[in-house]
């Protein structure tokens, strides 16, 4: 009988792509998966049971919290820092291992969490310092970036959140002439920006990902007011997204300077160049320092609409498109999801002869690209 994994996450959405198409179908191979989200769930179930956690956020904590406790689980695996004192109370009843994984730069991203009123945000870094720091002391700790590592007093194993590219289509020959972004649509990733951008580029600009009812108004006047064309694909699975996003003629990362993405390197820039589609991303210092020099990824000045516009250009007229399909073989074999890695890791904390201690400090090895 197969080990149970219970994975819960009571604010990301259930089609997360490091929760639910990678670290979940890795897990089911070796292990029994419940799932446990928002509604309405994941968009397919093959691989996982689902469970639901109804309500606003605090019913969905209470829930979560009941759900742990009466569950019968060999790993427990959290995703949200709230979800830490969940994680301590489990660990203690239950005795069995409790995995954080780390997906952000939790501190950094509550200075700018829009709905936190201004004289809240310094006491919520504070707050989650310490529980960072309890995670620490208690539950095993999962790092999606090895920049996440100065939050902690001890180094963690990364499992670096790169594509699973087993199931991505060949590279497109003729692409629409169209620029791509998948993810969050909001103003602090700068999509406002990448919408004044691409409207003096000329080129429309399709988002994959959910945006609020605000964020949407915002966005569609800024294009009326530009003269720029803006599509709102709304969310997809990822599978989905990708295979719409290989037929992009550029993508755009156009991250903000800000504390929570400044040292970060973005998912979706591999994503994209796996898929064959050249990249305009923001020149910060984590994207800089991922080697995305030497592949086809024009860098430009952060929050400068002038700059990407330029950069566009570039990527369409400066042939591109052809490094970026001849790279794509390079990109898959040395950006990848650690699949083998997170397989062993997870086998050694259910006793099964997995080849990882989890209490190892070692870091899995970077990319060679």
């Amino acid at each position: 009988m197969k080990p149970v994994v219970l994975v819960l996450s009571t604010v990301h959405r259930p089609d997360d792509t490091r929760i639910r198409e990678r670290l979940i179908r890795t897990l089911a191979r070796d292990f029994e998966v419940e799932y446990a989200t928002r509604v309405p769930g994941p968009s397919e179930t093959s691989g996982l049971r689902w469970m639901s956690l109804r309500g606003g956020r605090a019913e969905r904590w209470f829930r979560a919290l009941g759900l742990v406790i009466r569950r019968d689980w060999d790993i427990l695996v959290l995703h949200d820092p709230e979800t830490i004192p969940i994680g301590l109370m489990a660990r203690t009843l239950k005795r069995r291992p409790v995995v954080f994984d780390v997906h952000e730069d939790i501190p950094a991203t509550a200075l700018t969490r829009p709905w936190v009123p201004g004289p809240l945000r310094g006491p919520l870094v504070t707050v989650s310092r310490w529980a960072l720091g309890m995670a620490e002391r208690f539950l095993t700790i999962t790092l999606a970036e090895a920049a996440y590592s100065h939050l902690f007093s001890r180094d963690h194993v990364v499992f670096p959140n790169y594509p699973d590219t087993s199931a991505y289509p060949v590279p497109v020959g003729e692409p629409r002439q169209e620029a791509i972004h998948v993810g969050d649509v909001t103003v602090i990733r700068g999509l406002d920006v990448a919408i004044a951008g691409c409207a003096l580029a000329g080129l429309p600009l399709r988002l994959i990902g959910p945006v609020s009812p605000e964020t949407r108004a915002v966005l569609t006047n800024l294009a009326r007011t530009k003269g720029g064309e803006v599509v709102f694909d709304g969310p997809r699975p990822n599978p989905e997204a990708m295979t719409i996003a290989a037929g992009a003629a550029v993508a755009i990362v156009p991250w903000k300077n800000l504390p929570n993405y400044r040292d970060s390197v973005p998912t979706k820039l591999f994503e994209y160049l796996a898929l064959g589609v050249p990249v305009v991303a923001s020149d910060l210092p984590g994207i800089r320092g991922a080697g995305v020099g030497k592949l086809a990824v024009v860098l430009v000045e952060p929050q400068n609409p002038e700059a990407l516009a330029a950069g566009i250009v570039e990527a369409l007229d400066g042939g591109l498109r052809g490094r970026a399909a001849a790279d794509v073989g390079k990109v898959r074999d040395g950006y990848r999801w650690p699949d083998r890695e997170v397989s062993a890791f997870y086998l050694g904390l259910a006793g099964q002869g997995g080849t990882r201690d989890p209490n190892s400090n070692a870091s899995l090895p970077g990319p060679e690209v």
